[in-house]
């Protein structure tokens, strides 16, 4: 990884599956005024590239989908609301994979522009046909939120400690960079469980994290944990957060789904 200015990134991701025998690699630029990421997919027994994909909508779906994996395991399973927070182009997929988890009755839209948080509240209905209001403010958003989604391009953080409902779930998206934060790092102090997709990307990158846990991420338990039984939701939580960085696991897995769709790549 590495970042310059203005607000621009550079990101290599990889994974390994031992029972597909297959690599892959993502790489991505990602900058103020546009983004590009290309996916190239390996046979890992003898090198050959099967694929080369532009992904920038391929990682759109797994950030999502890993989203929809962390709500299903750590939301109220009575959830049927959610707030979300961003309207870009990460947005309605993260609505729809929640959608796919949760049985939502609506949506609720914040962002700081106010046509850009009242056509996308629009887009949810006409894309999803799910009830969606644009809200005027963040904390009229989350108010008695069940679930919450912050998914922004912020660099300092935003969200405030203390305006979460009692038992809400936070799926914190947004900011991959180390210099960049969504969240006041001090709700985490109101956190039963905090939940990563890969431990090492955050400790490396993710600033909300770093800040309040140090050097200690011990308290952290990573999806794995949660799918494996090795943690589990606490009965009565407080507030649960999944922070998610992104994974080359789940580039790979996305790769083997577009690829299983296209014409000459062996099913993996």
């Amino acid at each position: 990884m590495t970042t310059w200015d203005p607000a621009s990134a550079a990101h290599a991701l990889g994974g390994f599956d031992h029972a597909t025998a297959r690599v892959a690699f993502k790489t991505w630029v990602n900058t103020p005024v546009g983004a590009e990421s290309l996916l190239s997919l390996f046979d890992a027994t003898n090198g050959r590239i099967l694929a080369l994909m532009q992904s920038v909508t391929l990682g759109v779906i797994r950030t999502a989908a890993v989203s929809g994996v962390a709500t299903d395991l750590l939301a109220d399973p009575g959830a049927d609301e959610l707030a979300i927070i961003g309207s870009g182009r990460q947005a309605l997929r993260q609505v729809a994979a929640v959608a796919a988890v949760r049985p939502l009755r609506r949506v609720r839209v914040w962002s700081p522009t106010p046509a850009s948080r009242a056509g996308f509240a629009e887009q949810i209905s006409a894309e999803l046909g799910i009830v969606a209001e644009a809200l005027p403010s963040l904390e009229a958003a989350v108010a008695d939120a069940p679930i919450v989604t912050v998914v922004t391009r912020a660099r300092e953080p935003f969200f405030p400690r203390g305006i979460l409902a009692p038992g809400a779930h936070l799926n914190a998206i947004g900011a991959i960079l180390p210099h960049a934060a969504e969240f006041d790092s001090a709700l985490l102090a109101d956190s039963s469980i905090t939940v990563v997709d890969n431990l090492e990307n955050a400790r490396r990158a993710s600033r909300e994290l770093i800040e309040f846990y140090g050097d200690d991420f011990s308290p952290v338990q990573t999806l794995g944990d949660l799918m494996t039984g090795a943690a589990a939701r606490p009965l009565s939580p407080a507030l649960t957060v999944f922070k998610g960085m992104g994974m080359g696991l789940a580039d790979l897995a996305v790769a083997n789904v577009a690829a299983a769709n296209h014409e000459g790549v062996p099913t993996a």
